[in-house]
């Protein structure tokens, strides 16, 4: 094998892959990226067994191969090298790294010891704006649990019927929910749970742009999503998603309107003192003034204004700062809406009315012990 390519291309497309490249690893061969070069491409794949990325670069293939490499060794090898084209070549079991006056020889092992990445060969097909999907993944995905006592909730659920298309995170004490419309419906209705770590990389590899698309096909107990010439396919998990709409308020009896910024200072500010006391804030809405208070034995106090517009009479109720923090941080809306019933009801945080993002997501948080 003899390959050469763009110095920041080879870069960049080694930084994706070595993504699924676990930090701590036992099998060797999983330390390792997949190199093939093969007509005009040189195709990187990485894989922790759960899930697989591949990225394409444009190459000059001289003769084609494939070999495995240690894939964070040739990415630091490769970004710092001189900005020249970068030459791979296969040389007695080794691959020899050529790049302006630079020179490294790195072993490598067979292809063939590298694990087979399965495809999705039938299935759901959908298709995204790049831009819209970045934002529904966004808005879900850190809801979900990070504990490994349910995996079900360390994912992100993808429902589809019809042209309707629902993202739903949740971690038992809070749930974050998305609609999106998709441009052609599905041919019968999907319900698929993926895991929020490589859906946080497919977030990061989505361009801010409608003209370009992303698409995500779900099929025998995968899902593959393509876009930028990546290609990520990871498992879906098993078992059962809790039923989201039992939790979705049906209706409200008070909404408080304010300025998220606002807002989000003043719990960051307030954190500080109900980190110690399992996070607890006391929301009190005074007319017009939003009074929001937390103690804690070992800190001290800590009490907050926050001004506010007001629908219903005067409320009392307490969450978790962390969780109500979360929210505001991944709105991009000036204002935000808490709607409340009583105080050992579920809060509903929402976009502003007139908002884009405001009949198409809901952010449902439980409430604590005052």
């Amino acid at each position: 094998m003899r390959v050469t390519c763009e110095r920041n291309q080879l870069t960049a497309a080694l930084g994706v892959v070595n993504r699924a490249v676990a930090s701590r690893n036992t099998i060797q061969i999983l330390n390792n990226v997949l190199i093939e070069a093969d007509g005009s491409e040189l195709k990187l794949t990485a894989t922790d067994l759960d899930t697989s990325i591949t990225n394409v670069v444009e190459a000059q293939v001289d003769e084609s191969g494939a070999l495995a490499v240690p894939g964070r060794v040739l990415g630091d090898v490769v970004s710092r090298m001189p900005d020249a084209p970068v030459t791979l070549e296969l040389q007695d079991g080794k691959v020899k790294v050529q790049c302006g006056k630079s020179s490294y020889v790195i072993l490598s092992l067979p292809a063939e010891d590298f694990p087979a990445t399965r495809q999705v060969s039938e299935g759901e097909e959908l298709e995204f704006p790049q831009c819209d999907l970045k934002e529904a993944l966004r808005l879900t995905a850190f809801a979900a649990s990070r504990e490994e006592n349910r995996s079900i909730l360390m994912g992100v659920l993808f429902e589809a019927k019809e042209k309707q298309f629902m993202l739903v995170a949740t971690d038992t004490h809070r749930l974050a929910l998305k609609k999106l419309e998709l441009q052609k419906p599905v041919t019968k209705p999907l319900s698929a749970v993926i895991p929020a770590r490589p859906l946080g990389e497919i977030e990061r590899l989505l361009r801010d742009t409608a003209e370009e698309t992303v698409k995500v096909y779900i099929g025998n107990g995968q899902v593959q999503v393509s876009l930028n010439r990546v290609t990520l396919t990871s498992r879906l998990l098993d078992g059962q998603f809790p039923n989201y709409e039992k939790v979705l308020p049906s209706s409200t009896e008070r909404k408080v309107r304010f300025d998220r910024n606002e807002m989000l200072d003043a719990l960051k500010r307030l954190e500080i003192v109900a980190f110690h006391s399992a996070e607890k804030v006391r929301i009190a809405t005074q007319t017009d003034t939003l009074e929001l208070t937390a103690e804690s034995a070992e800190v001290g106090s800590g009490r907050e204004y926050v001004p506010i517009s007001m629908d219903g009479e005067d409320i009392t109720i307490a969450f978790n700062a962390r969780y109500v923090m979360e929210v505001l941080d991944h709105l991009n809306t000036e204002n935000a809406v808490l709607e409340l019933t009583g105080p050992l009801n579920p809060g509903l945080v929402r976009a502003a009315e007139g908002t884009s993002v405001r009949d198409d997501f809901s952010y449902v948080v439980m409430p604590m012990q005052i």
